[in-house]
Formats: C-alpha cells, structure tokens, sequence
C-alpha cells in the first residue's frame, strides 16, 4: 500500500533467508519465524506492533484514489492484479485467523480461566 501511495516499487520486509513474502508453500516456515521473533514478547505489545501495522496499511489505502485501486494494469510489480485485491486478501487472511483464534479460545480458554 505504501508503494501504491508513495508511487515507488515495494520494499519487502525481511523474511527468512531465500524466503520472498508471497512464497504460500513455505507458511508454516514463515509462522514458526514469526512465532519465534515475538515470543519473547507480552501479547500486549505484540497486539499493539500488529495494530499500529496494520492501520497503518488501512490508511494508506485511502490515501489511493478508486481509480488506482482498481486498475489492475498500474502497478507492474502486482503482476496483473489490481491493489483492491490486497486489501480483499488481507481482510480474508485476517478473518482466517481470527476464526482460529476464536475457536481455540472456545476449546482452551475456560480451562486457562478455571486455573
């Protein structure tokens, strides 16, 4: 989204080494990177980095006009897919886990609270 905003080509976040940020056959990989990179932290200041990233990448998609959004052609780097589908992808990856999460809670949660 920043790229888009910005109108400059993306700059990927570092992820494991050989490991580009699209690369689907390596998730679980990529989870146990993540997982290990944010152990250490409270589950507070984990959900506030998340938070903060993830409006931040809200916002930038309202800085992009409709007409940018949609036209699958702009941005090269996108291979023919239009930024709408970032954010529709991200919108259902995050509902994804939050359907996990709340059906680990359901299965874990009273007993954690019992304790």
């Amino acid at each position: 989204m920043e790229a888009a905003l910005f109108n400059r080509e993306p700059e990927f976040p570092r992820w494991l080494p050989g490991l580009g940020p699209d690369s689907e056959g390596n998730t679980h990989q990529t989870n146990a990177w993540i997982y290990e990179t944010n152990r250490e932290q409270s589950w507070s200041k984990v959900y506030q980095n998340w938070r903060e990233g993830f409006l931040r990448f809200l916002e930038s998609g309202e800085g992009i006009s409709e007409k940018d959004l949609l036209d699958a052609g702009r941005y090269p780097w996108l291979k023919g897919y239009a930024l709408a589908f970032i954010l529709l992808a991200s919108y259902d990856h995050h509902q994804e886990h939050l359907e996990k999460l709340l059906a680990w809670l359901r299965e874990h949660g009273d007993k954690k609270t019992a304790r």
